[in-house]
């Protein structure tokens, strides 16, 4: 059997979602945006919860 030969392809980079630096500030909205979803989502889950325990009486 013939070896396989490895196909050329673009460099690492080259793409669409190449990996780029991003300033700070984009960055510091990315994590007050991750930090707020999640304390909303902690907050609904607990609401929920508390609905369904005082229903379950």
């Amino acid at each position: 059997m013939p070896a396989a030969t490895p196909v050329a392809s673009a460099p690492p980079g080259a793409g669409p979602l190449s990996p780029q630096a991003l300033s700070a500030p984009v960055v510091q909205q990315v994590k007050q945006l991750s930090l707020g979803a999640g304390i909303t989502l902690i907050g609904l889950g607990l609401g929920f919860l508390a609905l369904r325990m005082r229903r379950s009486d």
